[in-house]
C-alpha cells in the first residue's frame, strides 16, 4: 500500500473536485457573488496560484467595488493579505481562472 500522494494524485484529485464539486462552485458564482464580484474573482485568479493582488492594483481594474471587496471578504473567499488580497481557498481560485 502506498502511502505518500505525488504530484500526479494530488493534480487528478483536483480535477475530480472542481467536477463533483461542481454544484457547490456554481452556487459561488451564481448565487453569491454578483456581476462585479465575478470580475473581481476572475481578475485575482488570473494572476496565478498563491498571488496577491495589490490594493491598488485592484482600485485602478475596479474604482467603485469597495462594498464588493467587503462582501467578498465577508464571504471568505478572499483575505486581506499585507496590502492587497488573495484567494482563501486555492481550489476556488482554480474554479474562477
Amino acid at each position: 500500500m502506498r502511502r505518500l500522494a505525488t504530484l500526479a494524485d494530488v493534480e487528478a484529485a483536483i480535477a475530480e473536485a472542481l467536477q463533483s464539486g461542481g454544484f457547490f462552485f456554481a452556487d459561488i458564482q451564481n448565487n453569491q457573488v454578483d456581476a462585479a464580484g465575478q470580475a473581481i474573482l476572475r481578475f485575482i485568479a488570473a494572476q496565478g496560484e498563491g498571488a496577491i493582488v495589490s490594493c491598488q492594483t485592484l482600485l485602478q481594474h475596479f474604482p467603485h467595488a469597495e462594498i464588493t471587496f467587503n462582501l467578498l471578504l465577508q464571504r471568505e473567499l478572499i483575505e486581506e493579505v499585507d496590502d492587497g488580497y488573495c484567494f482563501q481557498v486555492e481550489l476556488i481560485r482554480r474554479w474562477f481562472v
